[in-house]
């Protein structure tokens, strides 16, 4: 039912972009795109994967899962093809987490953190290039007080860990969910590697940003870098939230509504979101050729009933 309900929300977005834009515009535009802006894009965003899967393997270590980095860089194209391609069947991060707890005693825990935690870690990264970007645009000042006096408090939560998480620990919550008071989230292994990742995150949506900076220049699409880096990351917030289909038509309808509100071209901004699915289905292909190595649609199923590890 939810996977309908996100169907739907998807394709009236997307409809609603059709029905408004000019669409000859917009595919004469993307004819003239400039592809080797394109595979700069996809060069970032493969680059951008390395930092990632390094951050991850860096706070599973921290949560005491010790693998060698090959394997995180598997995992991590696995997890983002499932996402573009099977998201009905096993969420990419689903995926990953499994796989990095399976054959583990009492890894379930510490991984399905290490994928969680591995998300919170970019959403910090996220928020923190978006309340940069708002210093360099012509922003409603009580929205950057907001946002930054949001962003401050995240971080304070972040800083003050050791004080709530040993309380949250010591709660009366018990039975098979209360595995997660195992969590090293105090220790000195854990705290370096989240701060030592926070660096990589930046480094990541920087890449992120970049990759559609390029991808705006090939269409024509006229922004300044912190136009492009607030939109962007305002989008991605937005888009990973489950209300669609894998972000579909959040992730398009908030790039035109974006470029449309700092005066840019509804149409170059479609383009340049066409142009950035089809550089996310190239980079996340590698993900394919593991999942064909592990045997395919089998090891889904297997997930399916070994969940609880």
């Amino acid at each position: 039912m939810m996977l309908w309900i996100k169907l739907l929300l998807s394709a009236l977005l997307l409809g609603y972009l059709i029905w408004s834009l000019d669409l000859s515009a917009m595919f004469a535009l993307l004819k003239t795109a400039d592809w080797s802006l394109v595979l700069a894009a996809l060069l970032c965003l493969i680059i951008g994967q390395f930092f990632s899967a390094l951050r991850w393997a860096w706070l599973a270590r921290g949560l005491g899962l010790s693998v060698q980095l090959a394997r995180k860089l598997q995992l991590y194209f696995l997890g983002m093809f499932l996402s573009l391609f099977l998201p009905s069947i096993v969420g990419g991060d689903v995926a990953r987490g499994y796989l990095l707890a399976k054959d583990r005693e009492n890894a379930g825990w510490p991984a399905a953190a290490s994928v969680i935690l591995e998300r919170v870690n970019g959403v910090v990264a996220l928020a923190t290039v978006v309340s940069f970007c708002m210093f360099f645009l012509d922003i409603p000042a009580l929205w950057i007080w907001l946002w930054n006096g949001g962003v401050l408090l995240g971080f304070a939560i972040l800083f003050t860990t050791k004080l709530w998480w040993p309380k949250l620990q010591r709660s009366a919550w018990q039975g098979r969910l209360s595995g997660w008071k195992t969590l090293p989230l105090t220790s000195r292994a854990f705290s370096t590697a989240w701060w030592r990742s926070l660096p990589l995150s930046l480094i990541f949506q920087l890449l992120v940003v970049q990759a559609h900076v390029f991808l705006g220049a090939a269409v024509g699409l006229e922004l300044s870098w912190f136009a492009y880096g607030f939109m962007i990351c305002l989008v991605a917030l937005a888009s990973a939230l489950p209300l669609s289909f894998n972000g579909l038509g959040i992730r398009e309808a908030g790039y035109v509504g974006f470029a449309v509100w700092f005066g840019a071209s509804g149409e170059a901004a479609a383009a340049m979101a066409a142009l950035w699915i089809i550089v996310l289905i190239t980079a996340s292909l590698p993900g394919g050729i593991v999942l064909w190595q592990l045997g395919g649609t089998k090891i889904l199923k297997r997930d399916q009933s070994g969940r609880g590890c």
